[in-house]
């Protein structure tokens, strides 16, 4: 180790013990003032930036990750920003639902004889009365079935046609709460393939389905929808071979 001797600076420090004697505080040499922002160093960096910048990087190994762990995800960035992930994809939706649709009728599954007397009654009623038997799949724990409840049914012009031209009939399911559905539900759904909440079928004299509504649908959808079924039923009981005896609509854009 090598030390270096330098000659002092007599005048200064003559100057700091003259000012000493004088009660004024001596003056420090210019070669040992530091400016106090010369202690920062200046591979300083403020807090918020280090934060913003590990959460980042934890954003882009989590984006990798999904898009290898899961293909067929899409993500959707709304405009407030929150980037969800839905899986399936709508595309998938939308695709599954028009595979559905153009699939072949099954063959229409027996009721059992309660249940086969329990809808002869209906339809009997709904003859009566000069009305077609509306029959509405419901349930209580489905967020669909309420939403369209309280905007497209509460709808003066859907509400006023269903009033006047159909006997509306609601089948409550009840497996989700209760781990069973009563047994005129569960066949009813068994024989017009019900497989999603709401679904809304018009059922024809014979019981056959003249035109069903799957989802929860705009109002003026449901309008068409049922406007449409009048028009199908009224050309068969007048002899005319309607272009279309059987209609299904699926709400796709609510998928």
């Amino acid at each position: 180790m090598v030390v270096r001797c330098t000659r002092p600076n007599l005048k200064a420090i003559n100057q700091s013990i003259n000012q000493s004697i004088a009660g004024e505080p001596p003056a420090l040499p210019e070669e040992i003032m530091m400016d106090s922002k010369s202690e920062r160093s200046v591979s300083y960096m403020p807090k918020w930036l280090v934060v913003a910048t590990t959460l980042f990087v934890v954003m882009r190994i989590g984006d990798v990750f999904v898009s290898r762990m899961l293909p067929n995800a899409v993500t959707i960035k709304p405009v407030n920003g929150i980037a969800w992930t839905q899986i399936p994809s709508r595309e998938q939706l939308v695709a599954e639902a028009k595979r559905l649709a153009a699939a072949p009728a099954k063959p229409v599954q027996e009721l059992s004889p309660q249940s086969q007397e329990q809808l002869q009654k209906l339809l009997a009623d709904a003859k009566a009365n000069n009305k077609l038997l509306l029959l509405e799949f419901y349930a209580d724990w489905s967020d669909p079935c309420k939403k369209m409840e309280a905007t497209s049914m509460s709808n003066s012009q859907v509400s006023q046609l269903v009033d006047d031209r159909f006997m509306p009939v609601r089948i409550n399911d009840t497996q989700k709460q209760f781990g069973v559905n009563a047994r005129f539900v569960a066949d009813l759904q068994k024989r017009y393939r019900v497989f999603a909440f709401p679904t809304l079928i018009i059922v024809g004299e014979d019981e056959s389905p003249v035109a069903s509504l799957i989802g929860n649908c705009s109002s003026l959808t449901t309008y068409r929808f049922l406007s449409r079924a009048l028009a199908t039923v009224t050309a068969v009981r007048n002899g005319f071979s309607p272009t279309l005896t059987s209609q299904s609509f699926t709400n796709t854009s609510q998928l």
